[in-house]
C-alpha cells in the first residue's frame, strides 16, 4: 500500500525532484543490504532465527509508521532506512526457512508460490490506496491504514510459522567458501542489480506517459492503476514461472526474466499512451516476482542446507548494494539528463546480465 503512493508523495506531495526518489530508494536498499549480510550469517549459528525474523517484521512496521509524521522529504530517508533494515533482518531467514521446508525438486514452485502470495498482497494494498486517493483522502491517511496489515503480519508470523531445523545448527566457518557455482550466479545477479532500479521510477514514468492525454490528476490515478496492474500480472505468473523453472531449468527462466526488465525499459523510453502503459504493466509485472522467486530457488539448489542463511545473506546483500547504486544513478540521470537516459541505462545492464547468465549457467548440486 505504502510503496504504491510513496514516489507520488515524495514528488507531488512534498515537491521533491526525481533524484530524491532514487536517493530514498537507494539508501533503503543499501541499509537493508548491510543488515542482510549479518542476518543471514548469524541465523545459521543460532536456534532462534524465527524470533529474530519476527523482530525484523516489527522493525519494518515501525519504520513505515514514521511516514505519518513526515513534513519534509529528507525525513523519509530515515523512515525508509529503518523499515528496510527490518526487511533485511527477516528476509534471509524467511528464505532459508522456506527452502528448508521443501524438497529440492520443488524449490521453484515453493518460491514461486510465495512470490505469488506476496504480490497478491501488493495488489490488494495499492487497491485500497487507490480508493482512498480517489475519495479525497490524504497520503498520510494511507500510511496510517497501512499499519493495520503490518501489525497483523507480525502477529501471524510469530504465532504460525515453525523453523524446519531441529536443534541448534552446527556452524560452518566463514573460512570455508561457498560453492563456486554460487559465486558464478552472483556475477549476473550483481550486473542485473546495477540496472534494476526501483519500480517507483516506472510509476513516475507511467504518470509522464499519460499526462498529455489525461492531465495531472488523471495521470496520477493512471500511475496508481499501473502499480495495481503490474502486481496483478506478477501474482498471476509467479507460480507458473516457478513450476517452469523446476521443469526446464532455473537459469534459463531467470535469464528470460532479466531480459524482460530490459524490454520494459525500452517500452518506457519509446512508448506513449494507453498501449505503452499496458505493455509497461505487463513487462514490469512479469519480471519482478519471477526474478525474486527464481534467484531464491536457484540459490537454494546450489548451497547445502546448513549454509542457506549465509548464502541468502550474500544474495540479498549483493542485490541490495546493487539496488542502492542503480536507484541513485537512475535518479541522477532522470533529474540531470532525462527519464529516457535512466531507462536506457537499465536496459543495457539488464540485457547484459541476461546474456552472461545464459552463457555461464551455474549447475545445481
Amino acid at each position: 500500500m505504502v510503496f504504491a503512493v510513496l514516489p507520488l508523495f515524495i514528488t507531488v506531495g512534498l515537491g521533491a525532484p526525481a533524484f530524491a526518489v532514487g536517493l530514498i530508494e537507494g539508501v533503503g536498499d543499501g541499509s537493508s543490504a548491510v543488515v542482510k549480510l549479518f542476518s543471514g550469517w548469524y541465523s545459521d549459528r543460532i536456534g532462534w532465527r524465527r524470533q529474530l525474523a519476527v523482530g525484523g517484521y516489527g522493525g519494518t512496521v515501525f519504520g513505515l509508521g514514521l511516514l505519518v509524521a513526515i513534513t519534509a522529504w529528507p525525513q523519509i530517508i530515515v523512515a525508509r532506512a529503518l523499515a528496510w533494515m527490518g526487511r533485511g533482518l527477516r528476509q534471509p531467514i524467511r528464505s532459508a526457512m522456506l527452502a528448508g521446508s521443501v524438497e529440492k525438486k520443488d524449490l521453484g514452485k515453493a518460491f514461486g508460490f510465495h512470490e505469488a502470495l506476496d504480490t497478491a498482497g501488493a495488489l490488494i494494498g495499492p487497491s485500497v490506496a487507490f480508493v482512498l486517493l480517489s475519495t479525497g483522502h490524504s497520503f498520510r491517511t494511507i500510511f496510517g491504514v497501512a499499519l493495520i496489515p503490518g501489525v497483523v503480519c507480525v502477529v501471524l508470523f510469530a504465532l504460525i510459522t515453525r523453523d524446519p531445523r531441529r536443534g541448534r545448527p552446527e556452524p560452518v566457518s566463514l573460512r570455508v567458501p561457498l560453492p563456486p557455482n554460487f559465486w558464478r550466479l552472483m556475477v549476473p545477479v550483481a550486473i542485473f542489480g546495477l540496472g534494476n532500479f526501483a519500480t517507483a521510477f516506472f510509476t513516475l514514468r507511467a504518470a509522464q506517459i499519460m499526462q498529455p492525454e489525461l492531465g495531472r490528476t488523471g495521470a496520477l490515478a493512471a500511475a496508481v492503476g499501473f502499480y495495481l496492474a503490474h502486481n496483478a500480472v506478477g501474482a498471476a505468473v509467479s507460480f507458473p514461472a516457478g513450476w517452469l523453472a523446476d521443469r526446464v531449468g532455473k537459469a534459463p527462466v531467470l535469464a528470460a526474466a532479466y531480459l524482460t526488465f530490459a524490454l520494459a525499459c525500452v517500452v518506457g523510453v519509446v512508448g506513449h499512451g494507453w498501449l505503452a502503459l499496458g505493455l509497461l504493466a505487463l513487462l514490469v509485472g512479469a519480471q519482478n516476482p519471477v526474478v525474486s522467486a527464481v534467484e531464491g530457488s536457484l540459490t537454494s539448489s546450489l548451497v547445502e542446507a546448513r549454509r542457506l542463511g549465509t548464502a541468502f545473506g550474500f544474495l540479498n546483500g549483493i542485490n541490495g548494494a546493487a539496488d542502492l547504486a542503480s536507484s541513485v544513478v537512475a535518479g541522477a540521470l532522470w533529474t540531470l539528463v532525462s527519464s529516457q537516459a535512466a531507462l536506457g541505462f537499465g536496459a543495457v545492464l539488464c540485457a547484459t546480465a541476461a546474456v552472461v547468465l545464459w552463457l555461464r549457467q551455474p549447475k545445481p548440486v
